[in-house]
Parts: structure tokens; sequence; C-alpha cells
């Protein structure tokens, strides 16, 4: 994780918006935050940690309440907006947290954390729920101790006992991989249950034997050899059975073909009639059929033809009365359409005179409103004017009686003589609770001759001075109260005269003087009457005279052009039925010319099939005959009759000189009933063998099988109980963490022994637990915490940097960021310098280091740098650069 930018604004001693951008302080890759305690440099730190996991080192309780105590008590508002790259491929994120304090209960402050990913060139809202943790790859706890190390948290690490070092290894380097205790417990429960199923199979197969198998197959042997004898029976008896069912079947059909034949020459007779009917029929269709549809369709045309020519007839004389009728009404009402205009212009002139009316009549009341408001106005003048006297009156008795206060000192007067009762009742307080021998508050002496003692009650008259100078208050902010209601009314009542009476009397006056203008406008459009004779008409004399012009000019149109447009309507009609009467002649004068040649052909025709009528012929047709369905009912019966005949003769010739015999039949019929039912029997005892045979060999197959896999999982049982014994309580995992502890020191181990001039080695014990070998002193190993405060923090921090080593290769990220704050202040100068110098170096390695510190020495030394300070608007933050 590299952080980008970061502004505060409400956290703790920051009461305005800070704005920090670690770009400048990151590609320096060794920088620092400086200022003096308390300046707000820790606040950094935490505004990054609550921004990323929303927890923080110093409030992290349920009880500490949290972000009450978090937030600026100058502050309403808290704001921690952080940006950073993280993951694999430098991903840009941002961390949002916004905090507002609840009006109504000041404790109360309302968090909101959210995260976004840049997308597609815009901020992406991702879900908060453990996302620092899934792109940084570490937990907060782990978090704290390898990138970010709070104050006071440095040496941490290295001061965890065994257990808890080897969970933070598992977490922070994935240790839970060899975890495999639950796999191996459930791989032996497994393991377990398929032994149990194994032994419980061997007991549900019984004790079956080869010897027992042998015996089954020699019975099996001796019934296949009984029921094969059998078998060459039934073939023979099966032979002879079907021969007497042959005979049986012959005679039968014999019997049958006997009857059918006769039943058929019964019908032969009515099937040769039906055939000499079909034949007429069909000479009937074929010759006059058609003649006769021909005859039938023009003689129906002709009657269509005839009967629309009648019809054409009748509407033609119809129309043309219609039509004189028409013109005769055109020539009556031609002239007064002529005259349309004429009608249409004195009715708009009309129209004229009505509003040159409506004008004088508006003008009139326009004249009465302006005399009215002009009335009121006069009456709003005169009520401002009072109202105005009044305020001044009021305003100057008030300053009167301020005056008059102010010079009699009433209100300081009231002050001492409530401030001498106060006193008073203030000493008698302390006059009763003094006690012999007890030193007095105010001199110290023990001894109280003279107590004063007064029965005055002070209460009575501090209520009485109080309610005294409240009520003279009151008197006075009555009065103010009462000039400024005055001042409001006068105000309104100003703006009301201004904007209601004068302003509506100017428009009023303007539309007057518009009247004049508009009625000699009006004048001149007059051409056809003259204004004198109307002005003494009313409004609906007028109206009337121009409503009953307009409405005998509309009427006269509208009957002109119905007139019109019905004449040539019927003109038109007249024209296509004289035309259609002349198609429909010559339509009818066809019809009789086809209608003879068809009936001269219909005669020739019967002459020529020897028919005497029509009638004859169309009595033969209306019997509608199917002439296919005929055909084929009497060519099926004349072949089935010419079978019949050929199969009573093949019946004949097959049953000479043969008998069929039913008692013989009989016993064969038995004989194979008696035979099949042994050799099915047979058949089903050698089924039974043959499965109990191959079940059995089944069994002793599976039992072999089934040993085999029980020796199998008898040997595993044992390796697996071997794997629990090693995996018991964590103990692989312990193992593995302990080569990884050793690894980590061993790495470590390259900055320690410089920074102690190689006087001491890191090293880890069987317990997991950190020693020190002191080459100094023989190379005799002694426990860390011998250390002093100065090797602790460099052992402490070369084992952090080891750590963090880990850390950037196992997430694979792309930069490796480190931030200390303090702990720098046990160590000495020279010791101070090789740290310094250590952490220098860390720039070739591609690293950021980030350090927290008010000691002076590291401030000459890092060029790039922030500067905190808290000053009375809170903490501010300046840049080195």
């Amino acid at each position: 994780m590299i952080p980008q930018y970061l502004t505060i604004k409400g956290l703790y001693s920051y009461k305005t918006q800070q704005e920090i951008d670690f770009n400048n302080l990151t590609s320096a890759s060794l920088f620092g935050i400086f200022g003096s305690v308390g300046s707000g440099k820790s606040s950094v730190l935490e505004a990054i940690m609550f921004a990323l996991y929303g927890d923080t080192e110093r409030l992290n309780k349920s009880g500490d309440e949290r972000y009450y105590n978090m937030t600026n008590l100058s502050s309403d508002e808290l704001l921690i907006d952080f940006t950073c790259l993280a993951g694999k491929e430098d991903n840009k994120y941002r961390f949002v947290v916004r905090g507002k304090r609840n009006r109504r209960n000041f404790k109360e402050v309302n968090i909101e954390r959210k995260a976004y990913q840049w997308m597609e060139d815009n901020w992406s809202p991702i879900t908060t729920d453990q996302v620092a943790e899934r792109v940084i790859g570490l937990s907060y706890e782990n978090f704290r101790r390898t990138v970010i190390i709070p104050q006071g948290n440095f040496q941490e690490f290295i001061e965890l006992k065994g257990k808890e070092r080897s969970e933070m290894m598992k977490v922070l380097f994935g240790l839970e991989k060899f975890d495999l205790f639950e796999k191996n417990k459930r791989l032996i429960e497994r393991n377990n249950s398929e032994l149990h199923i194994v032994d419980g199979q061997l007991l549900s197969l019984g004790e079956e034997t080869p010897e027992a198998i042998e015996q089954k197959e020699h019975d099996l042997k001796l019934k296949r050899e009984f029921s094969k004898s059998i078998n060459i029976d039934l073939q023979q008896q099966r032979k002879d059975e079907k021969q007497q069912e042959e005979l049986l079947k012959l005679f039968a059909n014999l019997s049958q073909t006997t009857n059918k034949l006769e039943k058929l020459k019964e019908q032969e007779k009515w099937f040769n009639q039906r055939e000499d009917k079909l034949k007429l029929y069909e000479k009937c269709v074929i010759h006059f059929k058609s003649l006769f549809e021909q005859k039938a369709t023009k003689e129906t045309d002709y009657k269509r033809d005839k009967a629309e020519t009648d019809r054409n007839q009748a509407l033609l004389a119809q129309n043309q009365v219609r039509l004189q009728t028409i013109l005769h009404e055109l020539n009556n009402i031609k002239p007064e359409y002529d005259k349309r205009e004429e009608y249409l212009a004195k009715a708009k002139e009309l129209g004229i005179v009505k509003n040159l009316k409506s004008l004088a009549k508006e003008k009139t009341i326009l004249q009465d409103r302006i005399a009215n408001g002009t009335e009121m106005l006069k009456t709003k003048e005169q009520f401002i004017q009072d109202l105005s006297n009044k305020k001044a009156t009021q305003e100057q008795a008030l300053e009167k009686r301020k005056s008059e206060l102010k010079e009699q000192k009433t209100e300081i007067k009231l002050d001492e003589e409530l401030l001498h009762l106060k006193v008073q009742k203030s000493l008698q307080q302390f006059a009763d609770a003094l006690k012999d021998k007890e030193p007095c508050p105010l001199c110290g002496s023990v001894h109280h001759p003279d107590v004063l003692n007064s029965d005055e009650d002070f209460d009575s008259k501090i209520r009485q001075l109080t309610a005294k100078k409240e009520s003279l208050k009151t008197e006075l902010e009555s009065a103010e109260n009462n000039i400024k209601k005055l001042g409001l009314e006068l105000q309104k009542e100003l703006t009301e005269k201004t904007d209601k009476f004068e302003k509506g009397l100017n428009l009023l006056t303007e539309q007057l003087a518009g009247f004049e203008g508009q009625k000699t406008s009006l004048l001149q459009q007059l051409t056809l009457f003259n204004w004198a004779d109307f002005e003494a008409k009313d409004m609906e004399e007028i109206e009337t005279q121009r409503q009953q012009i307009e409405y005998h000019t509309k009427k006269t149109i509208e009957t002109f052009n119905r007139l019109d447009a019905e004449h040539r309507t019927i003109d038109g009609s007249i024209k296509g039925i004289e035309g259609s009467q002349k198609t429909l002649s010559g339509n009818l004068e066809n019809h009789t010319k086809a209608l003879a040649l068809i009936q001269q052909a219909i005669a020739e025709q019967l002459k020529t099939d020897n028919f005497e009528s029509e009638e004859e012929v169309l009595s033969i047709l209306k019997q509608n005959l199917m002439i296919d369905r005929e055909r084929k009912e009497i060519q099926t019966f004349q072949t089935d009759l010419q079978a019949t005949q050929q199969a009573l003769e093949q019946l004949t010739k097959d049953t000479e000189g043969k008998q069929y015999e039913a008692e013989k039949h009989q016993l064969i019929t038995e004989a194979i009933r008696i035979n099949e039912a042994k050799f099915n029997e047979l058949k089903k005892e050698e089924g039974s063998l043959e499965k109990e045979i191959q079940s059995g060999k089944e069994t002793l197959k599976n039992k072999q099988r089934l040993l085999v896999e029980k020796k199998r999982l008898e040997i595993r049982k044992d390796n697996l109980d071997t794997l629990y014994k090693l995996f018991k309580a964590n103990g692989f995992v312990d193992f593995v963490s302990s080569i990884y502890l050793k690894n980590l020191s061993h790495a470590a181990n390259e900055r320690f022994h410089r920074m102690t001039r190689h006087q001491l080695h890191l090293e880890v014990n069987a317990d997991n637990d950190f020693e020190v070998r002191d080459l100094l002193n023989g190379g005799k190993t002694r426990l860390l915490k011998t250390l002093s405060g100065g090797q602790k923090f460099q052992a402490a921090l070369s084992l952090a940097l080891a750590l963090a080593d880990n850390i950037h290769n196992r997430v694979q990220s792309r930069h490796n960021f480190f931030f200390l704050d303090e702990g720098f202040g046990s160590l000495d100068r020279e010791s101070l310098l090789i740290v310094f110098e250590t952490l220098k170096s860390l720039r070739k390695e591609n690293r950021i280091v980030g350090i927290i510190s008010h000691v002076d020495e590291l401030q000459q030394e890092i060029q790039t740098f922030l500067k905190v300070e808290n000053t009375e608007e809170g903490s501010k933050v300046s840049t080195s650069w």
C-alpha cells in the first residue's frame, strides 16, 4: 500500500481542513512527519488506519465513546478522505469517512465509511466490508505490526508470546495450509467409517464355500439333460397339433365360403339393375347437363338485367322531376345570394357599434373607480400620519423614562442592594456553619466569640428586589416592542399606499386616456351606418339586429350551396343512368340470341338420344348419383363374386379325401400342456440354480476383494493415527512457523549486526521465542528482554524490516512501504546515526519509509518532511518544500 493523498478535518486536534500530498514524500523514499508532543503527528496514522479498517489505536473499545472522542470538540463535522495505491497492479483506491454531530445530543456523532476504486476514469463505489484486508492482504492487527506501526507498539512483535506470534505468522505467511489437524481428523473419521462398512459387508456375505457351489453345478447338469428330452417330445407333438389345426381351419373356410357364395348369388340381379341405371345417368350427364346449366345461367342473367333496366327507368323519371324543382328554387334565391357580401359588411359594422357602446360604459365605470380610489388614498394618508405621530409619542415617552431611570440610578441601586443582600446571606450561612474548635474558612481561628446571628429573611428580600428589577426590565422591553410593532405597521401601511393605491390610480388614469383614442379609431371604421342613429339604442337591440343579419346571410349561403351541390349530383346521376340503360339494352339482346341457340342444341340432342322431352332428362339428372362411388361398389361386388367362386373351387379340391378328427386333436393338445408344464418347471429350477451359483461365485469374489480392502484400510488407519499425533495442538504449524521465524531472524541479522557493530546476533529457541547471542561474551545466549531500550529498538526495527520484506514478496506489491511512529527516544546519538544510516540505505531497495518523531537529530537529517503544529485554530500541517 502506497499513500497518495489525505484530507483531515475535525479529527482530534484538527479543527480546520488539512490536506497532505504524499507524492512528494514517497518520491523521496525516506520522509518524516515532525512536531512537538501533542501537535497531532500520530493522528495522521490514526486517520489512515481508521479510513482503511474502521479501527483506531487509541479508541478501540466499546466503552470509549469512540466517535465522540475522535471528533474535535469545536467541530460539528469529521472528514477523512484517503487515496492510496494497493494490490499487485497498483490499483487506485479511495476511502472516505464522514461524521456529523447530532444537534440535539452533543455526545452523539454519526459516522459513515465509504470505499471507491478508480475504474474507467471514474470513482466506482465498492463495499467497505473488509475491502482493505482484501486489497492490502493484511488484517488490521497485522497491518499495525508490519506496515504502519503506531506509537508505543513498535516492539510488540518481539514481545509476543510464542503462541500469539505463531498465530500472527500463520496469518501473515498463509501458514494455515500447514494446519492439517482438522483435515487429518476428517480423514481418520472417513477411514474408520469405511472400515466399519467393510466389516459390515463381510458379515452380510455369510459362509459360502466352493464345495456347495460344485454340488449345485452337478444338479444343474442333470436337470438340463431331463428338460432336453422333454423338449424333443414337445417339438413332435406341436407338429401333430399344427396339422390338426390346419385341417380344422380348412373345413371351416369351406363352410364359410359356401355360405358367402349363396348370399352373393341372391344380390346379383339387384346389382345388374344398378349398373343399367348408372349407364343411363352417365349418358344424360355427358350430353345434357352442360346445356341445361348454360340455359339456366343465361335465363338468370336475362332476368337480372331486365329488372335493372326497369329500376333505372323509374329512377331516371324521378331525377328529372327533382332537377326541374331545384332549378326553380335556385332562380328564386339567386338575388339574395348575390347580396351576401353587403349583408356581412353590415353585420361587421354593427359589431363595431356594439364595441363603441361597450367602450362608453367602461369609461363611466373607470371614472367612478378613479374617484373612489382618490378618496381611499386620502384616508390611507391620514391613517399613516396618525400612526407616525403615535410612534413618535411613544418613542419620546420611552426616552424620557430611560432618562429618569438613568438620573435616579435605579438599576445600579437595585444591583448594589441585591449584592449586599447576597453577601449578608452568604455570611449568615458561614456563621451558621461555624463550630467551636473547628477553624474558620476565612481567618483560620478555632474560636468564634461573636458569631453573627440574624433572623432577617434574606431570600424573601432578594426575590422582591429581583422581581422589581425584572418588572422594570419588562416595562422597558414592552415599550420597545410596542414601538417596533408600530414601526413595522407603519412600514406595511406605506408599502400598501404605494403598491396598492398610488400605482393603481396611475394605471386607471392611463387606461382612461386610452379610451378616446379607441373611440376615434372605431368611428373611422363605420361606412354603412351613422353612430348618431345608435346612441339612443341599448346594447341588446343592436346585438339582436346584428344576429338577425348574420343568421339570414348564413341561411341564404347554406341553402344556395346545398341546392347547387344537389343540382350537380342529380345531373350527373341522370347522365350515368342513361349510359347504363344503353349498356343493359345491348345485354338483353345478346341474352335472347344465346338462349335461342342453346334451346336448338337441346332439341337436337334429345332427338339423337331418343328422349321424348327435356322433363324426362331432368328427372334422370335429379337422381344426383355419385358415379364414382356407384361404379366402385358394383365393381367390388362383381370382383367379390368371382373371387368367392374361385375360392370355393380351390377349397373343394383341397379337402378331397381328407377328414378332421376332433378327439385326436384334443389328446395331442392335452399331452402338449402336460409336457410344457414339466419343461417350464425344470427351467425355473435351472434358473434358480444358475442364480445361486452365480451369486455364490460373486460372494466369494466380493469376500476376497473386501478382505484386501480391509487390510488396506487398517494400514491407512495406522498411518493416519501417526499423523494425528504429529498435527495435534498445531504441532506441525508451530514447526513450520519456527522455520519461518528462523529465516526471518536470519534476514533481520544483516541489519542488526550493523546496528550493534557485530556484537549481538538474533536467534529463535525451541519455544519459538527470540533470544540474543552475545558475541562479546563467548557467544552465549540470553533472553531478548535483557537488552537495553535502544538495543530492543534496533532488534525490533531489524525484524520489522525483514517482516515487511517477506510480506512485500508474498502480496507481490510493486512498492514496499513502512511507517514508524516514535521509538527513537531510547537511542543514544551514535545508535541513532546507525539506525538512520540503515533507513537511508533502504532507498536502494525500492523501499518507502516514513518516520514520525519529535527528535531534533532526525529533523536535521531528513530533508523531505511535514511539520505539524498545534495552533489556536487546531493542528496545522506545513511542508518542507
